[in-house]
């Protein structure tokens, strides 16, 4: 039987709500922004609440809070006032801990660039510098910076127009997209646990676009819905593609040996489902 532990943020303070939603809402892409102040000063600073919004026009957002510790906005968001422009950086695992180093609330006139010992590239389009060594920087100009409340903790979420990115050569795949496998990204998780995104810790599921395709669930067999064989992963891709005898699946007998049976489609999966499928029926005398 399912438990659950129920929290109403209304009746907590920011020290004692904080730990249970970053906790929660995980793993999180970390911004790490450069920015400029009127007088030219940069700044660098990694923000966990981070996202994409739209793809055309391309826009992403950030949201800086407003410091627990001394109630003042962060630098980054006084800098954007200033200067509505930056360039957002994903971290990879070697910068982590100069990463990390950028996270302390330096006096406005530190440069953390500087302190944490990184190089720069010049930007395109905007007057922030890009951070080298980082695998993706995406150049940006504010398009909005909306308030989420004047209180210590309270987010200002800053949505910003992309104008360039940039790709480091060595994280694309052979059609020149970005491959999540080559990129060795970090990711933020609750506490002051991170995440590091490697290959052999990433899995693919096809997304079935067209509705006619998709299997439901009530619809695949017992055996499969209960497999302690196929991940739920390679089952994804079982219902990602619909077998054209789909409508008398539930009607067929259970497999003689399900184990063995479900071991042979996985060495199809997850590539080749079409043929798993097959493999399944052929088994049940269906074709």
């Amino acid at each position: 039987m399912n438990r659950y532990k129920t929290i109403d943020p209304a009746t907590l303070t920011l020290p004692a709500w904080h730990p249970y939603l970053i906790g929660s809402v995980i793993p999180r892409p970390i911004a790490w922004v450069s920015t400029l102040n009127a007088e030219g000063r940069p700044n660098l600073a990694p923000f966990s609440y981070f996202g994409a919004f739209s793809s055309k026009p391309p826009v992403v957002g950030f949201s800086p809070s407003t410091s627990a510790r001394t109630g003042k906005p962060k630098d980054t968001h006084r800098n954007l006032q200033e200067v509505p422009e930056c360039v957002i950086h994903l971290v990879p695992y070697a910068l982590a801990a100069r990463m990390n180093i950028t996270t302390g609330e330096y006096e406005p006139e530190i440069n953390e660039i500087e302190k944490a010992g990184l190089e720069t590239l010049p930007a395109e389009l905007v007057r922030p510098p890009r951070i080298a060594g980082t695998p993706v920087q995406l150049e940006g100009k504010v398009r909005a910076i909306l308030p989420l409340g004047e209180n210590p903790g309270a987010g200002q979420l800053i949505l910003v127009d992309i104008v360039r990115l940039h790709l480091d050569e060595t994280i694309l795949d052979e059609k020149g997209y970005p491959d999540p496998r080559k990129m060795d990204v970090i990711a933020r998780l609750g506490a002051f646990w991170y995440a590091r995104i490697r290959a052999e810790n990433l899995f693919w599921m096809k997304q079935p676009r067209n509705p006619a395709e998709v299997l439901a669930w009530d619809e695949l067999p017992e055996d499969l819905r209960t497999s302690s064989v196929l991940t739920a992963a390679e089952i994804g891709h079982l219902l990602a593609h619909r077998p054209a005898e789909a409508e008398k699946l539930r009607s067929l007998p259970r497999p003689a040996d399900p184990v063995a049976l479900h071991r042979q489609m996985q060495a199809l999966l997850p590539h080749d489902a079409p043929a798993a499928w097959r493999l399944y029926l052929e088994a049940l005398k269906m074709t």
